[in-house]
């Protein structure tokens, strides 16, 4: 049987997962259709800020797989 600890982890992981993808598109769309983007006038700023985003949300995730490897039953 799986643990509440397995249970949340597991939703934490999918969290991060979904949290980077999100950063990703938002980095594609600015990319390439920047002038459709109208209330982001800094495109390297709003870039920047997906791009710090999709590093907290990779380094979560790592942290969650560590932490799955090491502390976890199996």
């Amino acid at each position: 049987m799986k643990t509440y600890s397995w249970l949340i982890l597991s939703a934490l992981e999918a969290k991060y997962r979904a949290d980077a993808q999100a950063c990703r598109a938002n980095i594609q769309v600015y990319m390439e259709s920047s002038s459709g983007i109208g209330e982001h006038s800094d495109i390297v700023s709003s870039v920047d800020e997906q791009v710090a985003k999709l590093a907290e949300a990779e380094d979560k995730l790592a942290a969650i797989q560590s932490l799955n490897r090491t502390t976890l039953p199996k």
